[in-house]
């Protein structure tokens, strides 16, 4: 997964070399072959998402290292692309994703399965459910259907939390439609009450998918669900046994209620 951290060591040691100036370039006969090495590991992450900025970059670290110095402009020049890279980097990197295809009136479900995914790890930044706060459109983000559009451009890994209320949804069947087209990867949750021969529509019914009150096989599904998610985000894996403690309390919570 692509993220900022080498931008970050790029752009700190960037001020150290304009406030050194090039006195470390005296003091050190490779300072500028060094920098070209740094230079060119950052073009080699970053190139497929600022070509033009890359392309600079690598045409004036190669200079710098044949005159083992830079000027002013030079350093100023480097600042201004890097500070480009660092403004636009969200923008132009799919950010992995998950995103819960849900209906508002299977809120009570939907809201432990959440609080279940936030224990896993995952936060505002990772996942998106509109109608839980803390997850959902932030005030002032602009009109609901450009924030929803531009969420659609992120790498997204689409939770489609099945049932009547989901298909009696046009909004929610426009979500679905969006998965298909945008090709973005997708697994289906059946609700309580469910059944597999009730999935219509862009979904394949063939595709992995589980219903949440098969207590025969729930546990092991939603634990492959859980390891796909943490592989998807390329985070920490949870605790075993708090995995196992937040699994069984989520599934005490769902048994309880009736769509």
């Amino acid at each position: 997964m692509v993220n900022k951290s080498e931008l970050n060591t790029y752009k700190y040691n960037l001020g150290i070399l304009e406030v050194a100036g090039n006195n470390m370039f005296k003091r050190a006969k490779n300072a500028g072959k060094s920098f070209q090495a740094e230079t060119e590991r950052l073009v080699e992450i970053y190139s497929d998402y600022f070509p033009s900025e890359c392309r600079i970059l690598r045409t004036y670290a190669a200079r710098i290292a044949n005159n083992n110095s830079f000027t002013a402009d030079e350093i100023h020049l480097i600042k201004y692309l890097v500070n480009i890279m660092d403004e636009d980097f969200y923008k132009k990197i799919k950010r992995p994703k998950i995103f819960i295809s849900h209906c508002e009136k299977d809120i009570t479900v939907v809201e432990s399965f959440v609080d279940l995914l936030s224990h896993v790890g995952l936060t505002s930044d990772t996942l998106f459910c509109s109608s839980i706060p803390g997850y959902n459109i932030k005030q002032g983000s602009g009109d609901i259907y450009e924030y929803l559009r531009n969420e659609f451009s992120n790498n997204l890994f689409v939770i489609f939390m099945l049932s009547e209320n989901y298909y009696n949804s046009a909004a929610c069947l426009n979500e679905m439609g969006a998965t298909w087209i945008l090709k973005q990867k997708y697994q289906s949750i059946l609700l309580p009450g469910f059944n597999f021969s009730q999935i219509q529509g862009a979904i394949n019914p063939r595709e992995i998918s589980f219903k949440l009150d098969d207590k025969k096989n729930r546990n092991t599904a939603l634990g492959e669900l859980k390891d796909n998610i943490i592989r998807f985000l390329d985070i920490q894996e949870i605790d075993t046994s708090k995995w196992d403690y937040q699994r069984e309390r989520f599934f005490s919570q769902i048994d309880t209620i009736h769509i």
